[in-house]
């Protein structure tokens, strides 16, 4: 496991995440080599095959600096590695969708009343972005409760990934969030932070597939540009298992 060092994990926050609570990278090394692995929370890599042995507990006394890391100015360079489209099942990609898009389209109440969907450009004519209604409630779990995906002014940094309310109902424990929504990272996802995106948010949808040697099932959400100041309460804490 190596350290993310502060200039790096800076330089994660404005990238897209792979999936909740971690991002997918090519790490090369000051000695010339180069890892795949997953990056958590802006702060760990770990290279994939150390992964598949590492336990839970090992992930956490990890951080807890019990376990010694890696230098941070090992890293000379980090390659994330983008989520194919096809992986998102229900998940369409998009080419933008900006704050003008977001500007157009609350100036545009009669239009959208009728339809749900924006459609990003017209090279993106078959990736439309659901855009969020009054009152939406939206749920992130993860292992941390300084969540590097939350910006200091309580809103979500562009490309998070979350679920519905209405699917988080169905996580009771850590251990639940892990198995439902496929996460990488075996610690408990009992970190339970609540979203209030202001009404026409740019959202993706789908449905996350089995993986990690998890089941899946749930439902994901990417909030395309994030959201704004104050739109992020939490966490609460659940059991871990």
């Amino acid at each position: 496991m190596i350290a993310i060092s502060p200039t790096w994990k800076m330089y994660l926050q404005g990238k897209p995440e792979y999936g909740m609570g971690y991002q997918t990278a090519f790490v090369r090394l000051v000695g010339g080599t180069s890892e795949l692995g997953y990056i958590f929370n802006g702060s760990t890599f770990i290279k994939f095959q150390d992964l598949i042995r590492a336990s839970a507990i090992d992930l956490w006394l990890q951080e807890l600096g019990l376990i010694a890391k890696a230098t941070s100015y090992s890293i000379a360079d980090i390659t994330l590695v983008p989520r194919p489209p096809e992986s998102l099942k229900g998940i369409r990609s998009v080419s933008m969708c900006n704050e003008s898009t977001q500007l157009a389209a609350s100036s545009s109440i009669q239009t959208l009343a009728s339809a749900k969907q924006i459609r990003a450009s017209e090279a993106a004519k078959d990736a439309p972005i659901t855009l969020t209604s009054s009152g939406e409630i939206f749920k992130r779990f993860s292992a941390y409760a300084d969540d590097f995906r939350i910006t200091e002014k309580k809103g979500l940094k562009p490309g998070t990934f979350g679920t519905t309310a209405k699917d988080a109902e169905f996580v009771k424990t850590g251990s639940d969030a892990v198995k439902r929504y496929a996460l990488e990272n075996k610690q408990p996802a009992n970190k339970r932070f609540t979203i209030n995106p202001v009404v026409y948010t740019c959202l993706q949808k789908g449905i996350v597939q089995p993986a990690y040697g998890e089941p899946g099932g749930g439902e994901e959400v990417i909030f395309v540009n994030g959201t704004g100041d104050n739109t992020v309460t939490g966490p609460d804490y659940l059991p871990e298992n």
